[in-house]
């Protein structure tokens, strides 16, 4: 990172100074002048100069944004972006652990969100969206007694209670369905609880259900806790594929370049590294087919 300090120059006065003499100096500092600004304008124009991008996160759901035993930011998100700008020396990332996400995008006070976010049309509205840095399939949990097959669809879940955190993948979609179906509608009850928690409730029977991403429950909770009294099944939506990176507005080029070093990390194997550490398996999307 360049620091640029600028230097205030005194005006010195010597009353016996010559004509001439102080011609010549005007002229000299005149030259000075024209050299740094020159030099200022050239390294300007080289791009050396670095930006700082504020990523906001709100450190949950893991395994995509949460704090590790020792205390620091981690989760495949996490790893996932600090690879993107590993590619990009012209920026130099600072992570906000916040939970006011989307006001800081709105008043570009943040550059980018990063907590599994999902497009809709309202954020496309507002917001850049990133190409997708992830896809994966979807698995509703649901308590004991509601009945699910091999795979469920939105409409086999009317009637009963989703519970989940606003704002996140899941919830925007059965936002998205129920204003699609206002004659069938699936009740939500919005939280801020953890996924932890969640489950837990539903496994006393609290709620009804909620909505899992699988490498999340595959990779990470159901190896971790003992959920008994619980039934799950694919959720069967092509909606329901992919995550993204929210930038905010105004600021194209810092999307344009994070998308070419995304692609960069997906081809040379990184993001599947990443992937297999959080998830279990690889999850990158392809850009060869509809992803995009």
């Amino acid at each position: 990172m360049k620091v640029k300090f600028t230097q205030k120059k005194h005006a010195r006065g010597i009353a016996a100074l010559a004509m001439a003499a102080t011609l010549l100096v005007l002229g000299t500092l005149s030259g000075c002048q024209s050299s740094s600004e020159e030099s200022s304008s050239a390294e300007e124009s080289s791009g050396s100069s670095v930006t700082t991008i504020y990523a906001a996160t709100t450190a949950s759901p893991r395994p995509f944004t949460y704090y590790n035993d020792d205390d620091e930011l981690t989760g495949q998100n996490i790893e996932l972006v600090e690879a993107i700008f590993e590619k990009l020396p012209q920026y130099e990332l600072e992570w906000v652990v916040t939970d006011d996400v989307f006001a800081g995008l709105d008043s570009d006070k943040y550059q980018l969100g990063v907590n599994n976010y999902a497009m809709n049309d309202e954020r496309k509205e507002k917001y850049l969206f990133s190409d997708p840095i992830y896809k994966n399939s979807t698995i509703v949990i649901a308590r004991e007694g509601i009945e699910l097959g091999d795979e469920v669809t939105f409409e086999d879940l009317v009637g009963y209670t989703y519970v989940g955190t606003a704002g996140v993948n899941h919830t925007t979609y059965v936002e998205e369905y129920n204003e699609e179906n206002p004659d069938n509608q699936i009740e939500i009850i919005y939280t801020e609880e953890g996924t932890t928690v969640t489950l837990s409730g539903i496994q006393d029977g609290k709620y009804d259900f909620t909505i899992v991403d699988a490498p999340m429950f595959y990779g990470y909770y159901q190896e971790e806790f003992e959920l008994d009294n619980v039934n799950s099944a694919y959720l069967t939506s092509t909606d329901l594929l992919y995550s993204y990176l929210i930038v905010s507005q105004g600021n194209e080029e810092l999307l344009e370049d994070i998308n070419e070093a995304l692609r960069e990390v997906i081809e040379e194997g990184t993001s599947k590294e990443i992937n297999e550490k959080y998830f279990g398996e690889d999850y990158s999307p392809s850009y060869d087919d509809d992803d995009d």
